[in-house]
C-alpha cells in the first residue's frame, strides 16, 4: 500500500509538471543511459595499475598479457623491428582513441546534465505564464485553480531538473576520474615497456 501510495503521489508530480515533464523524462533517460555506459567503459577491464608488479613479466612474454592492459602490450611490441619511437606512436595511436573515446562521451554526459535544468527552466517560464492568465482572469476558483496549477508546474519542472542533473554531474566526476586514471596507467605502462625492452639502448 505504501508503495502504490508512493508511485501516485510520483505519478501527480509528473502531471502537475505539465508537458515539459515529458521532455525531462527523455532527458532523464538518455542522461542516465550515457553516463552509465561510460562508467562501465571506464571501470571495466584492468586499465589500471594494481597488477603493476607483473607488468615486467607480461612485456616479456606478452601472450601471458591478461585484460586490456594485455591487449596494450601485445600491440606496443608487436612486431620483429620494435623500437622506442615505435612504441610511443603506437600509446599515442591508442591514447588517441581510447581517451578521445571517454572525452567525447563525457561531452554527450556533460551537454545532457546542462540540458536538464534548462529544460525545467522551460517549465518555470510556462508555469509562469499560466499564473499570469489566472491572473488576468480575475478572481474566482477558475482564476485560483489557474494560478495553483501554474506554480506547481513551474516549481516541480525546476526541482525536477535539479535533481535529475545533480546524481549526473557526480557521474561525469567519476568518469573523468577514471579517464585521466586511465590515461596516467597508459603513460606508466610506456614508461615500464621502454625501460624493460630498451634497457640497454
Amino acid at each position: 500500500m505504501i508503495i502504490l501510495g508512493n508511485l501516485q503521489e510520483v505519478a501527480d508530480i509528473f502531471t502537475d509538471g505539465g508537458t515539459v515533464m515529458a521532455a525531462l523524462a527523455i532527458v532523464a533517460f538518455l542522461l542516465y543511459t550515457a553516463a552509465t555506459a561510460s562508467l562501465y567503459f571506464v571501470i571495466r577491464g584492468n586499465l589500471n595499475n594494481r597488477q603493476r608488479h607483473e607488468w615486467a613479466d607480461w612485456i616479456n612474454e606478452p601472450e601471458e598479457a591478461e585484460g586490456r592492459i594485455g591487449e596494450v602490450i601485445r600491440y606496443a611490441v608487436h612486431g620483429k623491428k620494435v623500437s622506442i619511437k615505435r612504441v610511443q606512436r603506437r600509446f599515442d595511436e591508442v591514447r588517441e582513441i581510447l581517451i578521445a573515446s571517454i572525452d567525447r562521451r563525457l561531452i554527450i554526459i556533460t551537454t545532457l546534465i546542462a540540458a536538464a535544468p534548462m529544460t525545467g527552466l522551460l517549465g518555470t517560464v510556462g508555469g509562469m505564464l499560466d499564473m499570469f492568465d489566472g491572473l488576468a482572469a480575475g478572481g474566482g476558483k477558475q482564476s485560483m485553480s489557474l494560478i495553483a496549477s501554474g506554480m506547481k508546474e513551474a516549481l516541480f519542472t525546476t526541482l525536477t531538473g535539479l535533481v535529475i542533473a545533480l546524481p549526473g554531474m557526480f557521474m561525469a566526476l567519476m568518469v573523468r576520474e577514471r579517464r585521466n586514471k586511465i590515461d596516467s596507467t597508459l603513460a606508466q605502462l610506456q614508461s615500464a615497456i621502454v625501460t624493460t625492452k630498451f634497457r640497454n639502448v
